[in-house]
């Protein structure tokens, strides 16, 4: 049962309100805070009075039902339910916590996380993560679970891929004297593959990816088979199997297409692209790009970056004008977009092509010096710190400034060193 210092901290931590505030005229500041960590049992007045001043009730009655649209809620937060089913159930469960005194209350806070990131609102979920914070140390190892699971998710999502493992480290020692469901055990492998994935740590991603899939065959999830599949794909194209990598994007491609998940279908025809750009294959690299783009429910900021990348394959491949046009359409998506931040290292790479066809060398400099590079280190996007650093060597090396080219090759190089170390 949810302690009623937890329920009374976590109900005023989301109305914004101080200890201060709530205590006023009804206990001191410490003996509330003593309440909200447990430490000490107020009487049955102080807590109708704390309560009233928050405007909820101890009324138990509707838990169970409670329980029961938690649960239904739990199991449709997935990328392949609509957003308005989800926002629908959340708002149905929202009116009667609000309303009633109920021992699943932290649970549904935690997968407020979820939800938050399903429907691409990470201030949200950051907003919802400082607010829980408060409440950790009275979490069940259950809850503990679940929170450092969507942790991890928000960490990776922001490209904190470091502090992300850790949190998925965290929920994995868990399982290891708490069972959960095979399931939940299985979407904790994926994301820990996936996060050894960023981190270029190929062979521990295949493991864990491995690992997933097959529990996800056991399940008959053919969605979750698909995106386990990709990952492998992606694995095995980072240490250059590329027949692995191409059997396992195709084999998720199949499943997703059986499934008509558009987005998994959209992510592998993207990661193709990849593929064949890193076997030198542009042709084959700009058909997959132009598919990712052709597809009607791809999101702005999929069609800035893919924008980004056919610009690359064209210019690389001589194909001026096509580049310029993409250039352009890159820009406008760009521009479209509601939040430019996350994803203004598109704009810089669109716009170092520019001045390259336009021949505005030092603008081309000055942004990949200024801008673009010191990014990309601090994303730690090697791959592309690594493109980006060659291209700039090879740019020098054009105009015979070879000792500046000398020095960009030389980042080049430490930085795969680097992801040889990791």
């Amino acid at each position: 049962m949810i302690a009623i210092g937890t329920y009374i901290k976590i109900q005023r931590t989301k109305q914004k309100m101080t200890l201060g505030e709530l205590s006023e005229g009804i206990v001191s500041l410490s003996y509330l805070s003593k309440i909200e960590n447990q430490k000490t049992e107020p009487n049955e007045d102080i807590i109708k009075k704390l309560c009233d001043r928050l405007c909820i009730t101890t009324d138990q009655s509707q838990d169970e039902k409670i329980g029961e649209l938690c649960r239904n809620w739990y199991e449709i937060l997935d990328e392949s339910s609509s957003e308005q089913e989800m926002e629908a159930a959340y708002r149905d469960i929202q009116v009667m916590m609000d309303k009633n005194y109920s021992n699943h209350l932290i649970m549904f806070e935690i997968h407020k996380i979820k939800y938050f990131l399903l429907i691409d609102r990470k201030d949200l979920a950051s907003n919802k993560i400082k607010q829980l914070k408060e409440a950790v140390n009275t979490f069940s190892i259950e809850e503990q679970y679940y929170w450092y699971l969507y942790n991890g998710r928000y960490s990776f999502l922001v490209k904190n891929y470091y502090h992300s493992m850790y949190l998925y480290k965290r929920a994995e020692k868990i399982t290891e004297s708490y069972r959960l469901n095979e399931k939940i055990e299985a979407d904790l492998k994926y994301f820990i593959s996936m996060t050894y994935s960023k981190l270029r740590n190929s062979l521990e991603a295949i493991e864990y990816a491995s690992e997933a899939l097959e529990m996800y065959m056991k399940q008959y999830s053919f969605l979750r088979c698909a995106r386990a599949h990709n990952v492998l794909g992606i694995c095995y194209c980072h240490i250059k199997l590329y027949d692995k990598a191409i059997k396992n994007f195709k084999l998720g491609l199949q499943l997703a297409e059986t499934i008509n998940n558009k987005i998994v279908i959209q992510t592998i025809h993207q990661n193709l692209g990849y593929l064949y750009a890193s076997k030198g294959d542009s042709t084959k690299a700009i058909e997959y790009y132009k598919k990712v783009l052709n597809n009607s429910d791809v999101t702005a900021h999929i069609k800035v970056e893919v924008a980004a990348l056919l610009v690359r394959e064209y210019y690389h491949s001589n194909y001026y004008d096509e580049a310029e046009e993409y250039i352009d359409y890159g820009l406008s998506k760009f521009y479209d977009l509601k939040d430019k931040q996350p994803y203004i290292v598109y704009k810089y790479i669109l716009r170092s092509y520019s001045y390259l066809l336009e021949e505005r060398f030092n603008y081309f400099e000055q942004l990949l010096i200024n801008d673009l590079l010191p990014l990309l280190k601090q994303q730690k996007d090697y791959g592309n710190y690594i493109l980006y650093s060659e291209l700039l060597a090879k740019h020098y090396e054009s105009n015979s400034n070879y000792k500046d080219a000398t020095q960009y090759y030389r980042e080049a190089s430490q930085m795969y060193k680097h992801i040889a170390q990791l």
